[in-house]
């Protein structure tokens, strides 16, 4: 188990992005990426990369800020969960990707059964809910 610094949190999720090789989830209910551009330049280059990239917000008022973006996008309702992953690793926090000075934590799940867990939790709550965003 390892809980980052609060300012890490951006960091280790656009470097979870750049090592992607095969796949990319962005679950995040609201977003304001504005002075992070280094994460939307990762997560757009992810597109030539080749990588599947997922991005997940509330369903109504998340899509905003997510105009920068050139993923798939898609809604659901009541989201509040939190969950960065690819296909090698994992993050879970408590912060939206928003560029606020709140204090927030980040969780990297370091074992199989933990990344496991948390992606059929994903797989189960989230994704069978999920309607893709119409741009």
């Amino acid at each position: 188990m390892k809980i980052l610094d609060p300012l890490e949190n951006f960091s280790k999720i656009t470097e979870l992005i750049k090592n992607a090789e095969e796949f990319v989830v962005l679950v995040s209910p609201y977003t304001a990426l504005e002075g992070f551009d280094s994460l939307i330049e990762a997560i757009n280059n992810t597109t030539e990369r080749n990588v599947k990239t997922s991005y997940y917000v509330r369903e109504d008022v998340g899509i905003e800020g997510t105009d920068v973006l050139n993923v798939d996008i898609y809604e659901v309702p009541g989201l509040h969960a939190k969950m960065f992953f690819s296909e090698k690793e994992a993050i879970i926090g408590s912060y939206h990707l928003k560029n606020t000075d709140e204090i927030n934590w980040g969780y990297v799940l370091d074992y199989p059964e933990e990344y496991n867990e948390m992606k059929d939790f994903f797989e189960k709550q989230i994704k069978k809910l999920a309607v893709p965003y119409k741009k």
